[in-house]
């Protein structure tokens, strides 16, 4: 009996000893950063394992006003494995205009890192007055051909709205490229002791060709909630609708400087080249294949804008590139384009070799100057092979002189020792006899399929099957649950391709607007993480969910997911 109750408690034990090793990881962020005084914004605090206490927030109300506060627990065992998440989510405003530094926040014996946040001064506007208007800003005010626009549409009210519309952007050129950076954004700003609900979305704006670029006033029209709480007020009493217009904007678009010197021309607020190793030590074996990583990031530019890797020819050195891996990550301050090449290096022979150095110019935005991202060149030592008789059997194609027979020697009866000739001519034989058979098998099957070909069917509408939909919703949750960042992220894009197969999805990119915001923003944070080199804390759980309400709601609807209509507001 002792034992079974033994048995019964031993897990119980173990779970609670794991969460008293478990250490806590604390970490802080801003959904938005820079933010402008007067405006609300969300302070994050998240720890993964267990803390000592509850978090002391009154060191923070020296540079922060707190508005709200509220929290979030998540446990989970996978496999045996404990772990345990909470996030305390602040909703607040800054006091004071400059770079502050939030100070650690102690959670009993452990505390979150610093924070730096940038407040900027509130902006100000001729409309302050009204309780609804909308206006367009751009950063910067003047660009060069093919340089980054950040363009921000915002809406501020002081009403109640039941439903708001914002137009598209008109520009006085059509040769642009736009993308639109994430999804709508809500705040609050106090304007002259007047607080605003702010509706903002970001677009970068690429021109191509250099002169003036207008963009003209875009129209928002609103509609105020009804005062009315019965059930036909909203079909009797729609409420009230606003109207309100932007102001319109000059850009000055600069042709290339004369002093760039460089193709492809690269208009960037940042670039980095980086070359990375499988091993700290790298060590060069006759023979072996050794990886090289060399990866491009540029701020402000797409990964599309970002050259190749030049390419250099060394004797004894086999190069097999594989594929570039390319990458946007986009977020309110721009677009940052990245670019990864690796390249297997095997060498064929031993002694010294070196890898020439790679220079990618660029023009730094900020500082209107050219660089030069550079990898330094590389002499590398090339050991030779443990088996130097089989590395040359590996690498070393074989000479005309090893192909060819030797010629026979002293041979007394070299006449009497061949094969009999009529090996030859049984080789003939049978070939012809193989060709017959073959013609004879291909009319034989020509004759069947015209006598049993059915009618030409009409073409239909390709679909995906529930079997492929099925197949890719197990493999992204197997890889949720393995918490395999690379392996969600494929898993997520063939899975989409079979739900959603009409709507030209080639990359991941291409499902925001089907993708809940929840999902859209566990998505970003692998892109940061792969991508980027970031620390992301991804919620693996969060996009199992998401997936299945997904799935649920595809096996609830009783029309096809083609004809569905398309959302009133991406």
């Amino acid at each position: 009996m002792v034992k079974k109750y033994l048995a019964a408690l031993l897990p119980a034990f173990l779970m609670f000893w794991s969460m008293a090793l478990s250490a806590a990881d604390i970490s802080v962020r801003a959904d938005r950063n820079p933010v402008a005084l007067n405006e609300s914004f969300n302070l994050i605090y998240e720890t993964t394992g267990s803390v000592d206490d509850d978090p002391d927030f009154s060191p923070l109300k020296n540079y922060l006003d707190v508005l709200n506060q509220s929290s979030n627990s998540n446990i989970s065992i996978i496999n045996g494995n404990y772990s345990s998440k909470k996030s305390w989510r602040l909703t607040v405003m800054a006091r004071e205009v400059g770079k502050i530094t939030l100070p650690p926040i102690k959670f009993g014996s452990d505390q979150s890192p610093a924070y730096s946040l940038t407040v900027n001064q509130a902006a100000q506007t001729s409309q302050q007055q009204s309780e609804f208007f909308t206006r367009l800003k751009a950063e910067p005010r003047q660009v060069y051909v093919q340089q980054q626009l950040v363009v921000t549409q915002q809406l501020f009210t002081a009403q109640n709205l039941s439903a708001y519309g914002m137009g598209e952007l008109e520009l006085s050129s059509q040769n642009v490229v736009i993308e639109a950076l994430g999804e709508e954004r809500q705040y609050q700003t106090r304007i002259k002791d007047k607080t605003y609900l702010v509706v903002e979305r970001s677009f970068a704006i690429y021109p191509q060709t250099s002169g003036s670029l207008t963009l003209s006033p875009v129209l928002v029209e609103a509609q105020l909630k009804s005062g009315s709480s019965s059930f036909f007020g909203s079909f009797g009493n729609r409420g009230k609708v606003l109207r309100a217009r932007s102001n319109a904007l000059e850009i000055d678009v600069l042709p290339l400087p004369a002093q760039a010197n460089m193709n492809p021309w690269l208009p960037a607020s940042d670039l980095q080249l980086v070359e990375n190793w499988p091993d700290k030590t790298i060590r060069f074996v006759q023979g072996e294949p050794i990886t090289r990583t060399l990866s491009l990031k540029a701020e402000g530019l797409t990964a599309a804008q970002l050259p190749e890797m030049p390419a250099f020819n060394i004797d004894g050195l086999k190069q097999y590139p594989d594929q570039p891996m390319l990458n946007d990550v986009k977020n309110d301050n721009g677009i940052t384009g990245y670019r990864v090449q690796k390249v297997a290096l095997i060498p064929t022979r031993s002694g010294q070799m070196v890898l020439p150095a790679i220079h990618i110019p660029w023009w730094n935005t900020n500082t209107n100057q050219r660089e030069v991202a550079t990898v330094p060149a590389r002499r590398i030592d090339v050991a030779p092979a443990t088996d130097s008789a089989d590395a040359t059997q590996i690498t070393a194609p074989p000479t005309a002189a090893a192909i060819k027979e030797p010629e026979p020697k002293n041979d007394p009866a070299p006449v009497a020792e061949r094969p009999p000739a009529t090996s030859d001519l049984n080789s003939g034989v049978w070939q012809m006899l193989a060709i017959m058979f073959a013609v004879g098998w291909v009319l034989t099957l020509l004759l069947w399929f015209m006598k049993t070909r059915p009618a030409r069917p009409s073409a239909l509408p390709v679909t995906a099957t529930n079997d492929s939909i099925s197949e890719s919703y197990k493999k992204l949750m197997q890889a949720c649950k393995a918490e395999d960042a690379r392996l969600c992220r494929i898993s997520l894009l063939q899975w989409a391709q079979a739900l959603y197969p009409h709507k030209g999805i080639v990359q991941l990119g291409d499902c925001r607007q089907w993708f809940p915001a929840p999902l859209n923003a566990e998505v970003r944070k692998i892109d940061a993480m792969l991508y980027g080199g970031e620390q992301q804390q991804i919620n693996f759980s969060l996009i199992r969910d998401q997936a299945k309400q997904l799935m649920s709601l595809r096996k609830k609807s009783t029309t096809p997911s083609d004809e569905m209509l398309e959302p009133l507001y991406r």
